[in-house]
C-alpha cells in the first residue's frame, strides 16, 4: 500500500518530507538524520520488520515516523510513555502534517486515547449530584469548576455550535493533580458497565473509541497499550481496548518496560479498597439498599488492620521483597479481611438490580482474588529468601515474579511484578504484530564496560523480547554540543555515599549557580537527597528556588521558564519528557551516576536471575540501565539550535572508575571540563556571549 501511494505521486518520503517542512516551516533547514529516520520508517511498515532507532535530541523524530506512516495508509497505533507526549503529537504535531499531506490527498485521520481515569464518567457524576452528597458542588471548589465545565459543554451542544470537549481532564488544567473531587466522577475499569449504562452513547469513553475506530493513526499511550496487549494476549479479543491495528510506533520506547512490569504485575492497596468501599456506597445509596453500607464499613476495617500488619512486620518505608515470616504475621488479618470482602461480594451480588451494583460485587471479588494470587504465590513459588534461590538446582525454574510490599504515608500496598517482560512482550507483541517500531533520544546503551566497544541495542532488544534480526538505526543530534555545552566532572568531592557528599555537593552547586546566574536544574536520584540540597541550598542562594513537591508540576516549570533565573530542585520525574529551551535552562546538575536501587525487589530479582544464567548483572543490566537515564538527564539542556549551557555530575566516579568511561561515552561529545576554574572560563568565553548575542538580535 505505502509503495502504491508513493508511485502515484511519483515521489518517495523523502520528497514527501522535505515538502512538508518547507511548507509548514518557514525558516525549515534539512535535516539529514530526520529524513534517514523516515525511510527507515518506510521501510519497516512496508516489510514488516521491526526497527529501533535512536534518535538524537533535535531529530525531529516525530515528524520522521508520523509521514510515512501516514502515506502508508495502515492503521498505525502510536504509544508514548507521557500524557504530555500525547497531546503534542495530536494537538501540534498531526496538524501540522495534514496542513501538507491532505491538499495532496492525502487525509489524516486521527484520534487520541487516554486511560480511562482521564475520562469523565456521565453516570458517576449524575449519581453524585442526585444523591445526599450533591450539596457538595455548591461548597466545594473543584466540583464547582466541573460542573461549570459540563454546563459549557451542554450550551455548546443546544446552540448548535461543535462540541470540542472530550471530557478529557487535561481540559481542566485548573483542577489540581491530586483532586479527590475528580477521583469521585472519573471513569474507570471497576466503574464502567458498557452498553446497559444510559450514558452509554453520549458517554465521552464510548466517543473516544468511535473516533479511534474511525481513524488511521491513533495516539495512545503506553499503560493503555499495555491494558490491551493484556486482553488481546488473553485471546479476549472482543474486550480489547483499542482497535485493531497493522502497526507499533513506540515513542519514548525506553520507558516500555518499566510501564510493563508495572501493569502486568498486580496490586492490592489500602487506596484501592477504600475505592471500593466509597463506591460501593455511592452506588447503595442511591439505589436504597440497606444494609451494604456496615459491610463495606467492615470491609476498609480489616484492610486497615491487614495493611497494618503487614507495614508493621516489614519495618522498611522503602519497597521490600515479601517473606513467608511477613505472611504469617498477617495471617489472622488476611483471612479476616478476605471473609469481608466476600460478604460485600455477595451481598452486591444478591442485590444486583442494576450493573452499578453488579459493579460492587465484581471488584470484590477481583480484589480478592488478586491478593490471593499474591500470597499463594509467596508461599508456594517464591522462596522465602534469596540465598535459597542462589542454592537452587540448576535445573530448578527460578520464579517468574517477585511479591513485594511497599509502604508510604498514605497507603499500604503489596503486590507481585515479573521479573522479566520479554517474554511477555515477544510473544504478545513482536511475534504478532510485523511493523513495529522503537525509537527515543536515548535507546543504545554501551556494548561494555569499555568505552571503545560502542555502543548498541542489544540491552534494548532483549529487554523488550524483540527478535535479533531487527533493523537498527543511530541517528546522532543535529546540535553542536562541542561548541555550545561542556560537561564539568569534579574530581575534588566525597562519593556519594560519603556522608560529607550532601554538604559538598551543595558547595559545588552554589557556585555553579553564582557562575550562570541561576536557570538551573538540580536532578536528584532519590527524595532523600532532594530535601537535603533543597535545604542547604535555601537561604544561600540569592536566586528563587523551587522545589518538587511544593506545587504541581506544570507550575513548577512555567515560574521556571517565567522568572528565567530560578534554581529548580527535583527528582526523577524531572530527568526526561521536561522541554525548557532557551536561557531559562542554562544549567543542569545531577547528583549521582543514577543506578537502580539494588535493594529494590525487582531489581534484585533481575540481578539474581542474570548472574544464575551466567552473566554479570552490573555490567549486562545496571550499566546500561544507567547510562539510558543518563543520557536523559543530559538531553535537558539542549533543546534547540540556539541553546547553550553547561551539566554538571557531581559523582566522581564518572571521572575514576571504568565503567565511568563507558558512562561518559554515551552522552554527547559536550566539552570535558575538571575544575570551577574551566566551568568559569567556558561560561565567560562561550556561553554569555552567547546568551547576549541572542538577545541582542532579538531586541
Amino acid at each position: 500500500m505505502y509503495l502504491a501511494l508513493v508511485a502515484s505521486e511519483d515521489r518517495n518520503v523523502t520528497e514527501w518530507m522535505r515538502a512538508a517542512l518547507r511548507s509548514a516551516l518557514p525558516q525549515y533547514e534539512e535535516r539529514p538524520g530526520q529524513v534517514m529516520m523516515a525511510e527507515a520508517v518506510a521501510r519497516s511498515l512496508d516489510t514488516e520488520k521491526a526497527l529501533f532507532v535512536e534518535a538524537g535530541t533535535g531529530t525531529g523524530k516525530t515528524l520522521a515516523y508520523l509521514i510515512p506512516a501516514i502515506l502508508s495508509g495502515k492503521k498505525v497505533i502510536v504509544s508514548t510513555a507521557t500524557r504530555a507526549l500525547q497531546e503534542q503529537i495530536f494537538e501540534k504535531d498531526l496538524p501540522l502534517v495534514a496542513k501538507v499531506l491532505e491538499p495532496a490527498g492525502y487525509p489524516v485521520r486521527a484520534a487520541m486515547m487516554k486511560g480511562l481515569s482521564n475520562y469523565l464518567c456521565k453516570r458517576r457524576w449524575n449519581e453524585l449530584a442526585s444523591s445526599e452528597s450533591g450539596n457538595r458542588i455548591d461548597v466545594d471548589p473543584n466540583l464547582s469548576r466541573i460542573a461549570r465545565w459540563l454546563k459549557e459543554e451542554r450550551e455548546a451542544s443546544e446552540d448548535g455550535e461543535i462540541v470540542m470537549s472530550r471530557g478529557d481532564r487535561a481540559e481542566l488544567s485548573d483542577l489540581p493533580e491530586e483532586s479527590q473531587a475528580w477521583r469521585d466522577v472519573q471513569s474507570s475499569t471497576d466503574t464502567r458497565i458498557g452498553v446497559d449504562c444510559k450514558y452509554y452513547d453520549e458517554c465521552f469513553v464510548t466517543r473516544m473509541k468511535r473516533d479511534a475506530e474511525e481513524a488511521q493513526i491513533v495516539v495512545v499511550n503506553h499503560h493503555l497499550f499495555c491494558a490491551d496487549l493484556a486482553l488481546r494476549r488473553g485471546k479476549r479479543t472482543m474486550a480489547a481496548v483499542l482497535p485493531p491495528y497493522d502497526a507499533v510506533i513506540f515513542d519514548e520506547a525506553h520507558r516500555l518496560e518499566d510501564i510493563a512490569t508495572n501493569f502486568f504485575g498486580t496490586r492490592v492497596s489500602t487506596a484501592r479498597v477504600e475505592a471500593l468501599a466509597r463506591d460501593g456506597r455511592r452506588s447503595f445509596t442511591a439505589e436504597k439498599i440497606e444494609g451494604g453500607l456496615t459491610l463495606l464499613e467492615q470491609a476498609e476495617r480489616m484492610s486497615r488492620a491487614y495493611f497494618g500488619a503487614l507495614a508493621r512486620a516489614s519495618s522498611s518505608s522503602d519497597r521490600k521483597p515479601v517473606v513467608s515470616a511477613d505472611l504469617a504475621a498477617s495471617a489472622s488479618e488476611y483471612n479476616k479481611l478476605d471473609a469481608a470482602l466476600e460478604a460485600v461480594e455477595t451481598f452486591a451480588e444478591t442485590n444486583a438490580r442494576k450493573e452499578s451494583i453488579a459493579a460492587v460485587s465484581r471488584r470484590a471479588s477481583e480484589i480478592r482474588h488478586d491478593l490471593r494470587q499474591i500470597v499463594k504465590g509467596v508461599e508456594r513459588a517464591y522462596p522465602p529468601s534469596w540465598d535459597e534461590m542462589d542454592d537452587a538446582r540448576e535445573d530448578e525454574e527460578p520464579p517468574a515474579h517477585v511479591a513485594w510490599i511497599d509502604v508510604r504515608d498514605r497507603s499500604v500496598s503489596i503486590g507481585a511484578s515479573p521479573i522479566d517482560v520479554g517474554p511477555v512482550l515477544a510473544e504478545a507483541l513482536f511475534e504478532r504484530v510485523g511493523s513495529i517500531v522503537c525509537t527515543s533520544a536515548t535507546l543504545a546503551t554501551p556494548e561494555s564496560t569499555r568505552s571503545d566497544e560502542g555502543s548498541s541495542f542489544r540491552f534494548a532488544r532483549e529487554r523488550l523480547g524483540a527478535r535479533s534480526n531487527v533493523d537498527e538505526l543511530v541517528v546522532p543530534s543535529p546540535f553542536d554540543f562541542e561548541a555550545r555545552a561542556a560537561l564539568y566532572l569534579p574530581r575534588d568531592i566525597p562519593d556519594p555515599r560519603d556522608p560529607g557528599f550532601i554538604e559538598a555537593g551543595a558547595e559545588k552547586i552554589r557556585a555553579l549557580v553564582e557562575i550562570t546566574g541561576g536557570g538551573a536544574f538540580v536532578l536528584c536520584t532519590s527524595n532523600r537527597t532532594m530535601r537535603a540540597f533543597a535545604a542547604a541550598l535555601r537561604h544561600h542562594l540569592d536566586q528563587p528556588l523551587l522545589v518538587q513537591g511544593t506545587a504541581p508540576k506544570h507550575l513548577l516549570l512555567s515560574r521556571f521558564r517565567a522568572h528565567g533565573d530560578s534554581v529548580l530542585v527535583a527528582t526523577m520525574s524531572f530527568w526526561e519528557g521536561v522541554d525548557v529551551p532557551g536561557r531559562a535552562l542554562r544549567l543542569v546538575v545531577m547528583d549521582k551516576i543514577p543506578f537502580a536501587v539494588p535493594t529494590d525487589p525487582v531489581v534484585a530479582a533481575r540481578s539474581r536471575r542474570i548472574e544464575r544464567e551466567g552473566g554479570n548483572s552490573f555490567v549486562d543490566y545496571s550499566v546500561p540501565l544507567a547510562a539510558l537515564t543518563l543520557k536523559q538527564g543530559f538531553g535537558r539542556l539542549i533543546r534547540r539550535h540556539d541553546d547553550a549551557g553547561i551539566v554538571a555530575i557531581l559523582d566522581k566516579r564518572a571521572a575514576t572508575k571504568g565503567y565511568g568511561r563507558a558512562l561518559l561515552a554515551s552522552l554527547p561529545p559536550a566539552r570535558r571540563l575538571s575544575t570551577l576554574g574551566e566551568v568559569r572560563t567556558f561560561w565567560d568565553e562561550v556561553v554569555h556571549p552567547h546568551h547576549r548575542d541572542l538577545a541582542e538580535k532579538r531586541a
